[in-house]
Protein backbone atom coordinates (compact mmCIF):
# COMPACT_ATOMS: atom_id res chain seq x y z
CA UNK A 1 0.00 0.00 0.00
CA UNK A 2 1.18 3.48 -0.78
CA UNK A 3 0.97 6.27 1.74
CA UNK A 4 -0.92 9.54 1.19
CA UNK A 5 1.16 12.23 -0.39
CA UNK A 6 2.07 15.16 1.89
CA UNK A 7 1.21 17.50 -0.98
CA UNK A 8 -2.42 17.46 0.22
CA UNK A 9 -1.39 20.07 2.74
CA UNK A 10 0.81 22.04 0.38
CA UNK A 11 0.81 25.78 -0.06
CA UNK A 12 -0.95 25.85 -3.49
CA UNK A 13 -4.13 24.43 -1.98
CA UNK A 14 -3.94 26.82 0.97
CA UNK A 15 -3.53 29.81 -1.32
CA UNK A 16 -6.53 28.76 -3.39
CA UNK A 17 -8.61 28.17 -0.27
CA UNK A 18 -7.70 31.59 1.13
CA UNK A 19 -8.73 33.28 -2.13
CA UNK A 20 -12.04 31.41 -2.18
CA UNK A 21 -12.89 32.38 1.40
CA UNK A 22 -12.16 36.04 0.72
CA UNK A 23 -14.28 35.96 -2.43
CA UNK A 24 -17.40 34.38 -0.94
CA UNK A 25 -17.27 36.53 2.20
CA UNK A 26 -17.08 39.68 0.09
CA UNK A 27 -19.97 38.51 -2.11
CA UNK A 28 -22.11 37.57 0.89
CA UNK A 29 -21.52 40.91 2.64
CA UNK A 30 -22.27 42.83 -0.56
CA UNK A 31 -25.43 40.78 -1.01
CA UNK A 32 -26.57 41.65 2.51
CA UNK A 33 -25.85 45.34 1.92
CA UNK A 34 -27.94 45.38 -1.27
CA UNK A 35 -30.73 43.57 0.59
CA UNK A 36 -30.71 46.46 3.07
CA UNK A 37 -30.78 48.97 0.20
CA UNK A 38 -33.71 47.05 -1.26
CA UNK A 39 -35.65 47.61 1.95
CA UNK A 40 -34.61 51.26 2.09
CA UNK A 41 -35.84 52.06 -1.41
CA UNK A 42 -39.04 50.06 -0.84
CA UNK A 43 -39.78 52.22 2.20
CA UNK A 44 -38.90 55.42 0.33
CA UNK A 45 -41.35 54.46 -2.40
CA UNK A 46 -44.31 54.62 0.00
CA UNK A 47 -43.28 56.82 2.94
CA UNK A 48 -44.53 60.36 3.48
CA UNK A 49 -41.00 61.72 3.80
CA UNK A 50 -40.53 61.06 0.06
CA UNK A 51 -43.56 63.25 -0.66
CA UNK A 52 -42.09 66.03 1.48
CA UNK A 53 -38.74 65.76 -0.34
CA UNK A 54 -40.51 65.82 -3.71
CA UNK A 55 -42.46 68.91 -2.64
CA UNK A 56 -39.23 70.71 -1.74
CA UNK A 57 -37.68 69.76 -5.09
CA UNK A 58 -40.78 70.98 -6.94
CA UNK A 59 -40.72 74.35 -5.18
CA UNK A 60 -36.97 74.74 -5.72
CA UNK A 61 -37.23 74.21 -9.49
CA UNK A 62 -40.74 75.66 -9.90
CA UNK A 63 -42.19 72.36 -11.17
CA UNK A 64 -45.60 70.71 -10.69
CA UNK A 65 -45.55 69.07 -7.27
CA UNK A 66 -47.61 66.02 -8.23
CA UNK A 67 -45.45 65.19 -11.25
CA UNK A 68 -42.20 65.49 -9.26
CA UNK A 69 -43.55 63.23 -6.53
CA UNK A 70 -44.53 60.55 -9.07
CA UNK A 71 -41.09 60.74 -10.69
CA UNK A 72 -39.27 60.52 -7.34
CA UNK A 73 -41.35 57.56 -6.20
CA UNK A 74 -40.85 55.84 -9.57
CA UNK A 75 -37.07 56.29 -9.24
CA UNK A 76 -37.16 54.80 -5.72
CA UNK A 77 -39.23 51.86 -6.99
CA UNK A 78 -36.78 51.29 -9.85
CA UNK A 79 -33.83 51.36 -7.43
CA UNK A 80 -35.74 48.92 -5.25
CA UNK A 81 -36.02 46.43 -8.12
CA UNK A 82 -32.40 46.97 -9.14
CA UNK A 83 -31.13 46.41 -5.59
CA UNK A 84 -33.21 43.24 -5.34
CA UNK A 85 -31.77 41.92 -8.61
CA UNK A 86 -28.17 42.70 -7.60
CA UNK A 87 -28.71 41.16 -4.16
CA UNK A 88 -29.90 37.83 -5.61
CA UNK A 89 -27.11 37.80 -8.21
CA UNK A 90 -24.42 38.33 -5.56
CA UNK A 91 -26.06 35.85 -3.17
CA UNK A 92 -26.13 33.16 -5.87
CA UNK A 93 -22.46 33.73 -6.71
CA UNK A 94 -21.55 33.60 -3.02
CA UNK A 95 -23.34 30.24 -2.69
CA UNK A 96 -21.38 28.94 -5.67
CA UNK A 97 -18.02 30.11 -4.28
CA UNK A 98 -18.53 29.17 -0.62
CA UNK A 99 -17.89 25.75 0.94
CA UNK A 100 -21.16 25.95 2.92
CA UNK A 101 -24.58 27.51 2.27
CA UNK A 102 -24.98 28.00 6.03
CA UNK A 103 -21.99 30.33 6.20
CA UNK A 104 -23.25 32.39 3.26
CA UNK A 105 -26.71 32.75 4.82
CA UNK A 106 -25.22 33.74 8.17
CA UNK A 107 -22.90 36.37 6.64
CA UNK A 108 -25.66 37.71 4.39
CA UNK A 109 -28.17 38.03 7.24
CA UNK A 110 -25.67 39.70 9.57
CA UNK A 111 -24.63 42.25 6.94
CA UNK A 112 -28.27 42.94 6.08
CA UNK A 113 -29.13 43.44 9.74
CA UNK A 114 -26.30 45.87 10.46
CA UNK A 115 -26.55 47.90 7.24
CA UNK A 116 -30.32 48.23 7.70
CA UNK A 117 -29.78 49.65 11.18
CA UNK A 118 -27.16 52.13 9.97
CA UNK A 119 -29.35 53.28 7.06
CA UNK A 120 -32.31 53.68 9.41
CA UNK A 121 -30.26 55.90 11.71
CA UNK A 122 -28.87 58.01 8.84
CA UNK A 123 -31.86 58.32 6.51
CA UNK A 124 -34.87 58.12 8.83
CA UNK A 125 -33.19 59.41 12.03
CA UNK A 126 -34.21 56.27 13.89
CA UNK A 127 -32.90 55.80 17.41
CA UNK A 128 -31.27 52.52 18.32
CA UNK A 129 -31.46 51.64 22.00
CA UNK A 130 -29.41 49.38 24.21
CA UNK A 131 -31.69 46.39 23.66
CA UNK A 132 -31.04 46.58 19.93
CA UNK A 133 -27.28 46.51 20.45
CA UNK A 134 -27.66 43.63 22.89
CA UNK A 135 -29.68 41.74 20.30
CA UNK A 136 -27.09 42.53 17.63
CA UNK A 137 -24.30 41.15 19.84
CA UNK A 138 -26.30 37.99 20.57
CA UNK A 139 -27.07 37.52 16.90
CA UNK A 140 -23.40 37.93 15.98
CA UNK A 141 -22.35 35.45 18.66
CA UNK A 142 -24.92 32.94 17.41
CA UNK A 143 -23.70 33.37 13.84
CA UNK A 144 -20.11 32.73 14.93
CA UNK A 145 -21.10 29.59 16.87
CA UNK A 146 -23.07 28.16 13.95
CA UNK A 147 -20.22 28.95 11.56
CA UNK A 148 -17.66 27.29 13.84
CA UNK A 149 -19.85 24.19 14.20
CA UNK A 150 -20.33 23.92 10.45
CA UNK A 151 -16.61 24.45 9.84
CA UNK A 152 -15.56 21.76 12.35
CA UNK A 153 -18.04 19.28 10.83
CA UNK A 154 -16.75 19.81 7.29
CA UNK A 155 -13.11 19.46 8.45
CA UNK A 156 -13.94 16.20 10.22
CA UNK A 157 -15.59 14.75 7.11
CA UNK A 158 -12.60 15.69 4.95
CA UNK A 159 -10.01 14.28 7.36
CA UNK A 160 -11.89 10.99 7.73
CA UNK A 161 -12.09 10.33 3.99
CA UNK A 162 -8.81 11.87 2.83
CA UNK A 163 -6.85 9.67 0.41
CA UNK A 164 -8.79 6.46 1.15
CA UNK A 165 -11.08 4.56 -1.23
CA UNK A 166 -12.87 1.24 -0.74
CA UNK A 167 -11.42 -1.85 -2.39
CA UNK A 168 -13.09 -2.89 -5.65
CA UNK A 169 -13.30 -6.60 -4.78
CA UNK A 170 -15.64 -5.87 -1.84
CA UNK A 171 -13.22 -6.88 0.97
CA UNK A 172 -13.05 -4.97 4.22
CA UNK A 173 -9.57 -3.75 3.33
CA UNK A 174 -9.13 -0.24 1.99
CA UNK A 175 -6.69 0.98 -0.56
CA UNK A 176 -4.90 4.32 -0.34
CA UNK A 177 -4.30 6.37 -3.48
CA UNK A 178 -1.44 8.79 -3.97
CA UNK A 179 -2.29 12.31 -5.05
CA UNK A 180 -0.17 14.55 -7.21
CA UNK A 181 0.89 18.02 -6.11
CA UNK A 182 -2.04 19.56 -7.99
CA UNK A 183 -4.46 17.61 -5.78
CA UNK A 184 -5.66 15.07 -8.38
CA UNK A 185 -5.09 11.34 -8.24
CA UNK A 186 -2.76 9.56 -10.64
CA UNK A 187 -5.72 7.51 -11.91
CA UNK A 188 -4.01 4.27 -10.88
CA UNK A 189 -6.55 1.48 -11.05
CA UNK A 190 -6.59 -1.08 -8.22
CA UNK A 191 -5.02 -4.42 -9.10
CA UNK A 192 -8.23 -6.53 -8.91
CA UNK A 193 -9.98 -4.17 -11.33
CA UNK A 194 -7.10 -4.38 -13.81
CA UNK A 195 -7.32 -8.16 -13.76
CA UNK A 196 -11.02 -8.06 -14.54
CA UNK A 197 -10.50 -5.67 -17.45
CA UNK A 198 -7.72 -7.82 -18.95
CA UNK A 199 -9.96 -10.90 -18.86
Amino acid sequence: MSTPSPSLRGSPLKTSSSFTITRWVTLAIASGAFAALNGLFAKLTTTESTGSAASKIAHAFNLPEGMVEIIVRAICFGLNLLSNFIMWALFTRALTAAPSTTKVSITNTSANFLVTAVLGMIVFRERVGGLWWLGAVMMGAGCILVGMRDDSTSHKEVSEGEGVVPSVDGDDEVETITLREDGFDDEIEPEPYRDEVER
